[in-house]
């Protein structure tokens, strides 16, 4: 295996573990975001929209590295192969 090819294998490692996490990540925003948000178990006039919105702003985020790093992982894999 040459040197560059590993490289390539440690950086699609590297961006699969990252996946995982940003995946985990935006996993418990929206489990966070749905409890907060259920009306079933707070009445609308005590919601935290505070504290939604600013998990709506994480979870966006996380979102879109999500979907970088997805993508870099499609080119990785297409550069290995």
């Amino acid at each position: 295996m040459n040197h560059e090819r590993a490289a390539m294998m440690g950086l699609l490692a590297e961006a699969r573990k990252r996946r995982e996490e940003l995946r985990a990540r935006c996993e418990w925003l929206v489990q966070a975001m749905r409890q907060g948000l259920n009306t079933a178990l707070t009445d609308v006039e005590d919601l935290a929209m505070d504290a939604a919105w600013q998990q709506m702003t994480e979870l966006s985020g996380a979102w879109a590295e999500l979907a970088s790093v997805r993508a870099r992982i499609e080119r990785l894999v297409r550069e290995i192969s």
